[in-house]
């Protein structure tokens, strides 16, 4: 591979005069290549490396490479949410190819304990993925000259690899990224290349190529399956089971290149020692493959694998080897760093080299690989028997649609659930068959089990690359505990229903309908009935009602419709609420007549007509990206309202009067100056609604305008002691000081209008931060505290538990005409915290309901004011 040196040479002398590798340049000469099959160039018009490739390119390419290769079957797996195609392409020998279904089935029997395969005759599975950070091209654009290789490369070396192996090549795992970032990129491309990192072309706008559509990152939605890229993706997963996975990134432009393994001590429990050791074995060939060529490259000191969410840790609980690749990226054609100019080709070069050495690798220790794949899952049967619990029990007769979630991502992952057939009390807690559900530990995902409900809080190591707690039936808030009961369950395992539960039938003489607030989706119901036009009222307080079939209790938060102030036909009416509730899985009501046998009338004033909502939020410069998307998208995905994102820099310029409520997520908003203080105390004064959430809400507090205020930084400072530590400590002095993504346990006043149809005082949180406010001396403006014991599962130091216990999460207050709401944590974490998320659709719908001031003496004033008005 002597030739490898030259090309590691001309690329590092390159000047920045737009140098481009030429194909012959990368591809390495220990094979012939068949001159039939198209080059990139041919298809793209330009080298590898010469300008980055945008995802309509690489689709084209791979269709190319399909259509004139026996070795390629290409299958588009899903579309992005900006509909472009997830491709996936199956390569091995066209003998292969017609009898898929027979290697498949045989791959999979080496995987099923209960099939006992064949390891030696079984085929190799590879997953190669690329680029899952959409501006971390380097891995996509070696996807071409990886896909160019598998289909042109001869000799017996590949020929024994595609003989003996079924390479699953997925070249862009974050299409939408890509493509914005390649636009990006191309578009402040020079014809002489700049190299200055402080050059428009490597400091990228909001919302930066990194992430989906919505701006998320995709790496941390392997396990979360929220988008469907993440979805398409964990399909072919569990469809193949590969043994190898690799996950291409890039990283800071000052480094080199590193390959796994990782920190040692920062391995997820659930992850074999044996799994390491093999990964050791793959590194070994990119080792030598990247000393030929001269290049710098460091291992196990940097990133983990303890968030299974993650591409690289995803595969390690299910019996395969996850291999993270980060390359220095150039984050262009071309930027300077600490060792030098590194140049677009310099990086794909790379990437490229260790696809071939993985596959190598991998293909040279077959059955290695295939014997710990079987040895993987035998034992997980063997570790579930030695286990001191069976299994879990999860449920929530409250709300169908939050267990459904739940039920329908475990589903995904291939965990087997079943109903239960009986009410079940565990641990103090009831579990009401036709609504709760058993896993049981005694099957092939026990691992993966094990991690998804995890409620662990110690650790090996305390600092985290990203989460340490992600407990599933904790963010869907469910009722759940692990069990070592005999569960009686059904012998059949939960599948999702082909088709929509049929709509409930509605009485057309009807006084008016209703439906609780409890399902997650009741929202979204009720905004798509205000978009109808249909006139809507919301109870601010618990009520019985007459309905055809006897009374119903509605608690506070229950939407009704009325007969009365419908500006269409009541039959008309009648076909949207059926309709409407029916895709939402919401029960309906046929209420028979206004008075009540308790609680209040229909014509109270506490069952108040909802107005139509117009919600903007701050986006860009000082805002958080990834809380922006996520707010973007449960907004928009999830209960349908059209957000309108307008950028911090044009705050003092806008309309604010178009709009009911603004959104501050995390942020600094240092666009924001005095004059944006003054417009926007102005117009909550007037009878808008602000929501702030995490660093939105503390700026609200140093702003004045939230009656709350957060805890001090010295709070947390005096609890630890540095005084005797060494220079060594300081990593873990800092992870101990940081709550590096936790759940934490709140507990909420639920007769506050914010927490309407929450079905429990305990809700989970997710907490990645130190922001706490100290609880205001208003009695009835702190919706929610912090527990005395607060942490639920991951890591926070207790100095730091000791600080946050007892002090407000949740704040509400009036201020003038209009309501402040404060949210100290991410109340839609990674969009999969389906428990708190409702509290952002509270805030908007229940704002009005909100009637407490921060002052006492107002408070007291407008308490008697509406006594006084109640009298009348």
């Amino acid at each position: 591979m002597r030739y490898l040196k030259l090309v590691a040479l001309a690329l590092l002398l390159a000047s920045t005069s737009a140098f481009s590798a030429t194909l012959k340049d990368y591809l390495p000469q220990d094979v012939t290549y068949d001159p039939s099959i198209p080059t990139p160039e041919s298809v793209l018009g330009y080298q590898v490396g010469e300008w980055h490739v945008r995802h309509d390119q690489l689709v084209r390419y791979m269709e190319v490479l399909a259509e004139n290769s026996d070795r390629f079957q290409l299958e588009y797996t899903g579309r992005t949410h900006e509909d472009r195609p997830l491709l996936l392409i199956t390569v091995t020998t066209p003998e292969n190819h017609q009898n898929i279904d027979a290697l498949r089935d045989a791959h999979m029997a080496v995987a099923d304990p209960a099939r006992k395969g064949d390891p030696e005759t079984a085929p190799l599975v590879l997953y190669m993925g690329y680029s899952i950070h959409g501006d971390e091209p380097s891995g996509s654009n070696a996807a071409l000259l990886y896909a160019y290789y598998l289909a042109a490369a001869q000799g017996e070396k590949i020929e024994a690899v595609l003989r003996d192996s079924i390479i699953l090549l997925d070249p862009s795992l974050n299409p939408d990224g890509l493509a914005r970032f390649a636009q990006w990129a191309n578009q402040h491309r020079s014809q002489n290349l700049v190299a200055d990192p402080q050059h428009r072309e490597h400091v990228q706008g909001t919302p930066r190529g990194r992430v989906n559509h919505y701006w998320f990152d995709l790496n941390r939605d392997w396990l979360l399956l929220q988008h469907p890229e993440s979805r398409a993706r964990v399909v072919n997963f569990q469809k193949w089971k590969p043994n190898v996975l690799t996950d291409f990134h890039e990283m800071g432009t000052d480094s080199t290149f590193f390959f796994q393994p990782g920190i040692p001590t920062r391995r997820n429990p659930n992850t074999p020692e044996e799994n390491v050791t093999l990964t050791a074995k793959l590194a070994e060939g990119h080792a030598a493959a990247l000393d030929e060529q001269g290049r710098l490259y460091f291992t196990e000191e940097a990133f983990d694998d303890f968030y299974v969410g993650k591409g690289s840790t995803y595969p390690d609980v299910q019996g395969a080897i996850g291999i993270l690749f980060e390359q220095a990226s150039s984050r262009g054609h071309a930027q300077d760093s600490i060792n030098g100019v590194v140049e677009f080709p310099f990086t794909i070069q790379n990437q490229f080299t260790t696809s071939l050495t993985t596959m190598y690798g991998a293909h040279a220790n077959k059955t290695a690989f295939l014997d710990y794949q079987q040895r993987f899952f035998d034992s997980a049967l063997e570790l579930a028997d030695d286990a001191d619990f069976r299994g879990y029990l999860f449920g929530d007769e409250t709300d169908p649609a939050r267990v459904e979630g739940l039920l329908k991502l475990l589903a995904q992952h291939e965990v087997q659930v079943y109903p239960i057939t009986r009410d079940i009390e565990d641990n103090g807690v009831t579990f009401k068959a036709g609504s709760s559900y058993y896993v049981p530990l005694q099957q092939p995902q026990y691992r993966l089990i094990r991690a998804m409900f995890s409620t662990r809080q110690d650790f090996r190591d305390n600092t985290f690359y990203d989460v340490s707690g992600w407990t599933l039936p904790l963010a869907f808030n469910l009722k759940f505990t692990r069990t070592d009961e005999r569960v009686r369950h059904s012998d059949t395992a939960w599948q999702a229903a082909p088709e929509a539960p049929a709509a409930t039938a509605l009485s057309a003489d009807a006084y008016a309908y209703g439906f609780d607030w409890h399902n997650y989706f009741a929202p979204r119901a009720l905004q798509e009935l205000l978009e109808a036009g249909v006139h809507v009222r919301q109870a601010d307080l618990d009520f019985t009602a007459k309905v055809t079939d006897g009374t119903h209790a509605f608690d506070a938060g229950a939407v009704v419709i009325t007969q009365a102030y419908q500006n269409k036909p009541w039959a008309e009416v009648q076909q949207l609420v059926q309709t409407i509730t029916a895709r939402n899985g919401l029960n309906v009501h046929s209420i028979t007549t206004g008075l009540t046998p308790s609680g209040m009338d229909l014509g109270s004033r506490n069952l108040r007509p909802v107005e139509p909502v117009k919600v903007m939020m701050l986006v860009g410069d000082g805002a958080n990206m990834y809380e922006n998307g996520e707010a973007w998208y449960y907004l928009d995905r999830h209960v349908g309202i059209p957000l309108s994102m307008i950028d911090t820099d044009r705050f003092n310029r806008i309309d604010l009067q178009r709009y009911t409520h603004i959104l501050m997520v995390d942020g600094s908003y240092r666009n924001l100056n005095d004059a944006s203080v003054s417009r926007l105390q102005d117009w909550v004064r007037k009878g808008g609604v602000v929501v702030g959430q995490q660093g939105g809400a503390k700026w609200l507090s140093e702003n004045e305008i939230l009656a709350a205020k957060f805890v001090e930084d010295e709070a947390f400072d005096e609890k630890f002691d540095s005084s005797a530590l060494s220079y060594s400590d300081r990593d873990s002095y800092y992870g101990k000081r940081r709550v590096a993504g936790a759940i934490f346990g709140v507990e909420l006043d639920l007769s506050h209008p914010l927490t309407f149809g929450f079905p429990r005082q305990q809700l989970p949180v997710f907490k990645d931060s130190l922001n706490a406010m100290t609880v205001p001396k208003s009695p009835f403006i702190t919706v929610g505290r912090y527990l005395d014991e607060p942490l639920l599962s991951g890591y926070a130091a207790k100095e730091n538990r000791e600080v946050i216990a007892d002090k407000a999460a949740l704040v509400a207050h009036r201020l003038g005409g209009g309501r402040v709401i404060a949210f100290a944590d991410d109340v839609n974490f990674r969009a999969f915290f389906w428990g708190s998320a409702k509290l952002l659709s509270n805030a908007i719908f229940m704002a009005p309901a909100i009637d407490a001031y921060a002052s006492e003496v107002k408070d007291a004033a407008a308490a008697a004011a509406e006594a006084e008005e109640a009298a009348h």
